[in-house]
C-alpha cells in the first residue's frame, strides 16, 4: 500500500518512555522512546549506555510505525539491568532519520522529597596556591541537585561578566535524579588579594537560580584559608622491632581538591652523605573539609635511625606552593635510656564471682624513652588488639621526668581464666637486651617467667592500689574530655 501525503519531510521529534510504578522483582525493566512527526516512513533507533557504548541490538526493538495527520509515529523499547536504573544512570536513544538525527536522555526520575533545592559550592584558592611563575589560580563553582541539565554557568568580577579563562564541565546526574555542574574561572592573585568581589550565577532561560558571590575576605572568614602544610612522623618502635627498618614519613595536608597532583613531588634526603632516599607516595586521602592529604615514606635501616642521623624531607608543588617547603626528622634526644619494669597483675576477686568478662592488668614501669609497644599472647598465640587498650606513656613526676609509665588491659572470658589458660604481656623496649620481654600468668601457677625481682619485692606488693589510682585517674580524665566533647557539639 502506497500512503499520499502533502506534507513536508520532518525530522523526527524525540521524548523519553519512563517506566512508572513497576515493583516487580525482575532483573531487567523496559524503557523507550517516542519518535514523532516524522516523514517519510524511514526511521532506524539504536540505544547507547551513560560511557557512551552499545547496549545490544538484542536488547531493544523497533515497533510499527502508525500514520496520524499526514506525519508518522514510532516507538523503540530497551531492555537494560534494574540494578544499573535505579542507580539513576543515563541511557541514550538515538533515531536516525533521512531529515536528522535526534537524541535523547533517558534517567529514572528522583521520587524523593520534592523540597531538595539545589545548592552552590564555591573552592577559593589558598594564597600559595598562585605560582611565582603565572601569580593565578582557580576557582571552581559547583552547582547541584539541579533539577534539569538545561542550566548556564556565567561569571562575573565586580558585577562585570568575565568571557575568558572558564571551563565549565557537562551536566553529570548525581545518582539522585537530579544533576551536577561544575564550572572554573582563572583569576589573578592581583585581583584575589586585593578583595575582589566574584560571583558565580547559575541560569536558566533568562532566569538565575542560584547566585553565590564572595572575595578572599568572605572566604577566610567561612573555610580560615588553609595553607598547605607539612609535617614529619619519626617511626614507630614497634614497626622497627618487627622489620628492622624505620619508616620516615612526611605528611602534606590540606591539598585543594582541584589541584594537579602530577605536579606534587616529595623526596627524602640523609644529611651525612646528601644521598636521596626512595620515597613510596601513598594515595591521596579526604580530610573531610574539601581538602586531602598525602603521606610520603622513606625506608632506612632502624641502625641509622638509632645513631641519630638526620633527614630532610622537601616538597615541591608547582601551583600550589609559592617555593619548596622542607622540614627536618632526627631522633629525639632522651638522655640515658632505661629498660622498663613489667608486671602482671590477675583479675579482682570482684570480677571473677560475677563470671563474666575479667581483666588482666600489664603495667609498665619506669622506662626511658617513652616508644614502646605491647602484645597479649593467650597459651602463645597473638590475641587480637581489639580485645585489649594500651595507654600511651606517661611522665612518671609532673616535674622533668626522664622516667615513664604506662599499662595494657586485656579483656578475657572468666572461662578462659578458669581453665588455666595462660596469658603473656609482651613489652617491646630499646633498652630491653632483646628489644623485648615477656611476662606471664595463670590460674594455676600465679606469675612465671620471673614476673618480681627480689629488689622490687616490696614495690610490687603495692602495685594493685598504686594501678587502681593510675586507672581510676586515667578514667575521670577520660570522662572529662568526653564531657567537653560532648558540651562542644550539643
Amino acid at each position: 500500500m502506497v500512503t499520499v501525503t502533502s506534507e513536508s519531510p520532518k525530522a523526527p521529534s524525540l521524548f523519553p518512555l519512563i517506566p512508572s510504578g513497576d515493583d516487580s522483582e525482575t532483573t531487567d525493566i523496559a524503557i523507550g522512546c517516542l519518535a514523532k512527526n516524522f516523514l517519510p516512513d524511514s526511521i532506524d533507533f539504536s540505544w547507547d549506555n551513560q560511557q557512551n557504548q552499545s547496549i545490544g541490538n538484542q536488547n531493544y526493538i523497533k515497533f510499527p510505525s502508525i500514520l496520524s495527520s499526514g506525519t508518522y509515529t514510532a516507538v523503540s523499547q530497551a531492555k537494560v539491568p534494574r540494578s544499573t536504573w535505579n542507580q539513576f544512570q543515563l541511557f541514550y536513544c538515538k533515531a536516525t532519520h533521512p531529515q536528522g538525527n535526534k537524541i535523547v536522555p533517558v534517567v529514572q526520575q528522583y521520587k524523593g522529597s520534592s523540597s531538595v533545592e539545589p545548592t552552590i559550592l564555591i573552592r577559593a584558592p589558598i594564597l600559595d596556591a598562585f605560582s611565582s611563575m603565572y601569580l593565578n589560580s582557580t576557582v571552581t563553582c559547583e552547582v547541584s541537585d539541579l533539577c534539569s541539565g538545561n542550566v548556564a554557568i556565567r561569571w562575573l568580577k565586580e558585577q562585570r561578566e568575565i568571557t575568558t579563562g572558564i571551563t565549565t564541565s557537562k551536566p553529570v546526574p548525581n545518582g539522585r535524579g537530579g544533576y551536577t555542574i561544575r564550572s572554573k574561572v582563572v583569576i589573578t592573585k592581583e585581583d584575589w588579594i586585593s578583595e575582589k568581589k566574584f560571583t558565580c550565577e547559575a541560569k536558566t532561560k533568562g532566569s538565575t537560580i542560584l547566585s553565590e558571590t564572595f572575595s578572599l575576605l568572605s572566604f577566610c572568614k567561612k573555610d580560615g584559608c588553609l595553607d598547605v602544610t607539612v609535617e614529619t612522623i619519626p617511626p614507630a618502635f614497634a614497626d622497627m622491632f618487627q622489620t628492622s627498618s624505620a619508616n620516615l614519613t612526611c605528611k602534606i595536608s590540606n591539598i585543594p581538591i582541584d589541584a594537579d597532583y602530577s605536579k606534587l613531588n616529595v623526596t627524602w634526603t640523609r644529611a651525612s652523605d646528601q644521598k636521596q632516599l626512595h620515597t613510596v607516595m601513598t594515595n591521596f586521602l579526604s580530610q573531610g573539609n574539601e581538602f586531602y592529604y598525602v603521606n610520603a615514606v622513606a625506608t632506612v635501616c632502624a641502625t641509622e635511625w638509632k645513631e641519630t642521623e638526620t633527614f630532610t624531607c622537601k616538597v615541591t608543588f608547582e601551583g600550589i606552593l609559592v617555593k619548596p617547603k622542607e622540614k627536618t626528622l632526627v631522633k629525639e634526644s632522651v638522655g640515658e635510656p632505661k629498660a622498663p619494669s613489667v608486671y602482671v597483675l590477675p583479675p579482682s576477686l570482684e570480677e571473677l564471682n560475677l563470671r563474666e568478662t575479667v581483666t588482666l592488668t600489664c603495667l609498665i614501669k619506669h622506662f626511658n624513652p617513652g616508644n614502646f609497644f605491647v602484645r597479649w599472647l593467650q597459651n602463645e598465640q597473638p590475641v587480637s588488639e581489639s580485645v585489649y587498650f594500651t595507654s600511651k606513656a606517661i611522665s612518671e613526676s609532673k616535674i622533668q621526668s626522664k622516667e615513664y609509665f604506662a599499662y595494657s588491659m586485656l579483656n578475657i572470658n572468666e572461662q578462659e581464666w578458669s581453665t588455666g589458660d595462660s596469658f603473656t604481656c609482651m613489652v617491646g623496649h630499646e633498652a630491653l637486651p632483646y628489644s623485648s620481654i615477656q611476662k606471664t600468668i595463670n590460674k594455676n601457677t600465679g606469675y612465671v617467667d620471673g614476673i618480681v625481682d627480689s629488689e622490687d619485692e616490696e614495690e610490687f606488693q603495692n602495685l594493685s592500689s598504686i594501678l587502681s589510682t593510675f586507672i581510676i585517674l586515667f578514667l575521670v580524665s577520660l570522662f572529662y574530655s568526653t564531657t567537653v566533647t560532648f558540651i562542644k557539639v550539643k
